[in-house]
Order: structure tokens, then C-alpha cells, then sequence
């Protein structure tokens, strides 16, 4: 008797475990026999993961509404502020570190929205796009950030995190929040009116 309940019990931890484990997985086929296998660690972006179900405890139907432009909260909770300071998609300075570069920013559900390859060039960050599944994977020291085009989730660190818009595929680049991209490595957004510069200061 006494083996069988530790059996149950054993069974019951591996169940839970092997269930709630979040990791990714490589998207399909094809992006493994093009970036060979490994590039994502074995990992899998699921379509269940493009949105935050209930039982995760996220209300998230309508993602362009929960964060300010400028300020990733990572809490579905905050209420928004819809004031952009554009509202037309244009070539925008975007400055670190007194260096500043033009890139295209795109205002979308409430977002200013960088080519994440484009920010992670001004970030000094690696990064590698998968054109199959368009996933960007950005990296710098510790810090990671993997979002894919058309999913208002992100893995920071591996670890899902609500994004406040979905990442948008656009001139063969993937769109973001440029307070995702920005907040994961360690800057805060503001906008510099009369300069019309976008900067970004460390935290």
C-alpha cells in the first residue's frame, strides 16, 4: 500500500513539473534545418503562448492598454496613457550616450514602436533573427529578450512576460515597444520635445 501512494505521489510531482515547466522550443521544422539545431535551445513558441490565457491570472484582452508608451510595467493592471508625443510613423532621433541615430519608429496600440534589430545595434547587443518563424532573439551579458512578430508575449530571461502591444513584422524587421527592448537592458525612455529625440538613460 504504502508503495503505491509513494508511486501516486511520485507520478503526481513529475506530472506537475514536466507541465508547468515554460520553456521554448525551436517554432518548426524548417527553422531548425536553416539555423541548425540548438540555435534556440531547443526550445518552442507555441501559439498558446501569443496570449495570456486566465488561468495565468492576466487579463489581457486588449494589450495595447496596459502600460504607458515609455514604461514597461510588465503589469497588465496599469492603466494607460494614450498621449504619444506623435502620431505618425517618421525617422525619429533616438539617443544614448550623447551618440544618437535615426530609426523608424511606427506609434501603434498605444506604443512607439523600433526595429528591434536597429535598437539592438545602438544597444551594443548580439542578436539573431529567425526568418522562418520570425523570432528576434536580443542579447547582452546576462540579459536576454526573444519576442516574434504578431505575439504580445515575451520571454525576458526565459521568463514570460506580457508585452503592452504585439510585436509587428514590418520591412523584413520585428516592431516592438521600444520600452521592451529598452527597459530589458537597462534604460529609461523619455521623450525630449524640443529636441523630438527619443532617449534613453540608464537605470
Amino acid at each position: 500500500m504504502r508503495k503505491k501512494w509513494m508511486a501516486s505521489l511520485l507520478m503526481m510531482f513529475v506530472l506537475f513539473f514536466g507541465f508547468s515547466s515554460g520553456q521554448l522550443a525551436s517554432a518548426d521544422d524548417e527553422y531548425e534545418h536553416e539555423y541548425g539545431e540548438g540555435k534556440v535551445e531547443d526550445h518552442e513558441w507555441d501559439d498558446e503562448d501569443d496570449d495570456w490565457e486566465e488561468e495565468e491570472g492576466y487579463e489581457y484582452e486588449v494589450p495595447s492598454q496596459s502600460s504607458y508608451w515609455h514604461m514597461w510595467t510588465r503589469d497588465t493592471s496599469v492603466a494607460a496613457d494614450s498621449s504619444l508625443p506623435f502620431q505618425e510613423a517618421q525617422e525619429v532621433a533616438v539617443q544614448l550616450n550623447k551618440e544618437s541615430e535615426q530609426l523608424y519608429v511606427i506609434p501603434r496600440n498605444g506604443q512607439l514602436l523600433v526595429s528591434g534589430e536597429k535598437m539592438a545595434n545602438l544597444l551594443q547587443a548580439d542578436y539573431t533573427y529567425h526568418k522562418q518563424s520570425r523570432i528576434l532573439e536580443v542579447s547582452k551579458g546576462r540579459d536576454e529578450l526573444i519576442v516574434r512578430s504578431g505575439s504580445n508575449a515575451a520571454y525576458e530571461n526565459l521568463v514570460k512576460t506580457p508585452m503592452p502591444s504585439e510585436a509587428y513584422f514590418f520591412e523584413k524587421s520585428v516592431y516592438l515597444p521600444v520600452s521592451v527592448i529598452a527597459n530589458t537592458f537597462g534604460y529609461r525612455v523619455s521623450w525630449n520635445e524640443g529636441s523630438q529625440t527619443i532617449v534613453l538613460q540608464s537605470i
